[in-house]
């Protein structure tokens, strides 16, 4: 099962990484806690793709995220199923392919990229963290409601925040003790849900 508050995991096995993904769509603008509860009773032990290709096509997959109340059932049974047949190489595939399957916005293909490889550097911009950085702009004298409230799904919008979040955690960091390690984007995404989330 999916631990929401240790999402970070460069080893995955392939396995592992179809279930990570599968979180990741189920997640976005629910509670994390349940959902992983709910992906699990969905999957049953099965290996996650190979079980949402055996369920085919005839609603069986909807039936089934309906008996687990996984919410969005259409959405996520397309997902789902057109997720569990393409065939990607879920290590190495860019985020960008991410968002062709519905359900994979911008946000979650980033989410997903950042928690699963090792290197990465990417702003998952999710109410937390643009909550967080309309409290930074606005103690420095810009105006709050500058920052969306919710994720950009136009590429150049979300690019702009992104590198404004960037900046904000870079300053940041500048404040502390000066260290020669880089940034972890990962460990910095997963801190600050933490910390939002506990608010």
């Amino acid at each position: 099962m999916i631990d929401p508050n240790d999402v970070t995991d460069h080893a995955r096995s392939g396995r592992q990484l179809e279930e990570f993904l599968l979180f990741c769509i189920v997640v976005a603008g629910k509670n994390a806690d349940q959902q992983a509860r709910k992906l699990e009773d969905f999957l049953q032990g099965n290996e996650p793709f190979a079980f949402i290709r055996s369920l085919g096509a005839n609603g069986a997959v909807e039936d089934r995220l309906r008996s687990v109340k996984l919410g969005k059932y259409r959405v996520l049974g397309e997902s789902f199923r057109r997720v569990a047949g393409a065939g990607l190489d879920l290590r190495s595939c860019p985020w960008e392919a991410l968002t062709q399957f519905p359900g994979i916005g911008i946000k979650t293909a980033k989410f997903f990229v950042l928690h699963s490889r090792a290197g990465e550097m990417h702003g998952v911009l999710d109410t937390h963290v643009l909550a967080w950085m309309r409290e930074r702009l606005a103690s420095g004298g810009a105006r709050r409601f500058d920052v969306p409230r919710h994720s950009p799904q136009v590429a150049a919008a979300y690019g702009f925040w992104e590198t404004v979040y960037f900046g904000l955690i870079l300053a940041r960091a500048a404040g502390r003790t000066v260290s020669s390690d880089p940034i972890n984007w990962a460990q910095v995404d997963l801190d600050l849900w933490k910390e939002r989330r506990a608010l």
